[in-house]
């Protein structure tokens, strides 16, 4: 009974690991990457950030809003699928869309302290 449970625990854990890294195609995505993400609804402005990607998964490397460093990270598919979270002092945002062989663009959505914000994100290769 043990030796099933540690062999059980074994297997999930393998494939955790195995379904968490990001596919090797996403890796085609790497580099560095000047993203803007522009408010539609709220009061949120026009926020430039500096992305990194690297084996398909996202860090952001400069930006800021309302006087926070911007902390992003997110993932890629190898189908350029990305979905990412961003933080900024009390403020969260998430966001969804695809990036292509030099530009990306999707959507996002984020609250803080005055509210509810959403817009739209794009981004260039560097």
């Amino acid at each position: 009974m043990i030796g099933n449970r540690m062999s059980n625990i074994a297997l999930l854990a393998a494939s955790a690991i195995i379904y968490s890294a990001p596919p090797a195609t996403a890796a085609r995505y790497d580099g560095y990457w000047s993203m803007v993400a522009e408010t539609t609804n709220g009061h949120c402005g026009y926020i430039e950030i500096g992305l990194e990607i690297t084996g398909g998964r996202i860090f952001s490397t400069s930006g800021s809003f309302a006087f926070y460093p911007i902390q992003l990270g997110g993932r890629i598919s190898g189908s350029g699928q990305a979905r990412m979270n961003a933080v900024a002092g009390p403020r969260i945002a998430y966001g969804t869309g695809r990036f292509g062989e030099f530009q990306a663009g999707g959507t996002w959505r984020g609250s803080g302290p005055s509210g509810l914000c959403s817009g739209v994100w794009s981004a260039e290769r560097s």
